[in-house]
């Protein structure tokens, strides 16, 4: 098995011809990695976690790239965003938790997720910051965006099984307290963005969820001035003193094939 990190939470998850994209975004910074819509090119199945702009932005034009390929599995309110902005309802298929979804060599078990809950210190950060004015096309069609591109409290976990190996995906930094999680996971894709102090609020999952290797994305400053880049490394040393046994990717955004299981 092999994956991709684009940036932001933008994955493509590949095994045995079989592929799976999650959340595509494509950044508005020119300095980050910014992939083009050809990257794209034969996508088959896009899943989305929560329906908020930086994760299902890029999906238009990807479905146009592909026409009459794509189809895109979402809850229900990404979905009439997607129709929205041009995706055909033929091509957006609504998914609940409980759900299990079959790609070729995948099993995929859609699971209750929770979007972060973004503390008041980083909220005033973003809001007081020289920034918005210098990134004030961003920021005028981020306010747009998030108006229409809402969670609605629909943020899904993916489990995913392939040959012997588990994934499990998470979009946003949070999880349900009434759900059961399957535990030892082989790999867990964790987003890393959404909170002051992220380091030890991220290993409290990492207690609940207990995978055997772990991999962060979302850390990049992919849509500024709203993201940032934010530091991994506080994490990686909180996690080898608290549970040295369990690896940490911070990979680089890019079209390099990581493969986690080697």
């Amino acid at each position: 098995m092999k994956l991709k990190w684009f940036g932001t939470a933008t994955i493509l998850i590949e095994y045995d011809g079989s592929r799976l994209l999650f959340d595509p975004f494509l950044p508005l910074s020119d300095k980050v990695y910014k992939p083009s819509i050809s990257d794209f090119n034969g996508i088959e199945n896009i899943l989305v976690s929560h329906g908020h702009v930086d994760h299902i932005a890029g999906i238009p034009d990807i479905v146009m790239q592909n026409a009459g390929l794509s189809t895109v599995f979402c809850t229900a309110a990404p979905r009439e965003v997607l129709i929205s902005k041009g995706v055909g309802e033929q091509r957006v298929q609504v998914i609940k938790p409980g759900d299990i979804l079959n790609f070729g060599v995948f099993e995929v078990r859609v699971l209750k997720g929770k979007h972060i809950v973004f503390n008041k210190m980083l909220v005033l950060k973003k809001l007081f910051n020289p920034r918005i004015l210098t990134h004030w096309n961003n920021t005028k069609y981020l306010i747009k965006e998030n108006k229409v591109c809402a969670e609605a409290g629909e943020t899904v976990v993916y489990d995913i099984k392939v040959s012997n190996k588990r994934i499990l995906l998470l979009g946003s930094l949070n999880l349900d307290k009434e759900t059961d999680y399957p535990e030892n996971a082989d790999f867990l894709i964790l987003p890393y963005q959404g909170r002051d102090h992220i380091a030890k609020y991220a290993v409290s999952f990492i207690e609940r969820l207990k995978p055997k290797k772990v991999l962060l994305d979302h850390y990049n400053d992919s849509f500024p001035p709203i993201s940032s880049t934010v530091d991994t490394e506080p994490f990686v040393s909180l996690m080898r003193s608290v549970f040295p046994g369990i690896p940490v990717i911070c990979p680089v955004a890019g079209p390099k094939w990581i493969e986690p299981f080697k």
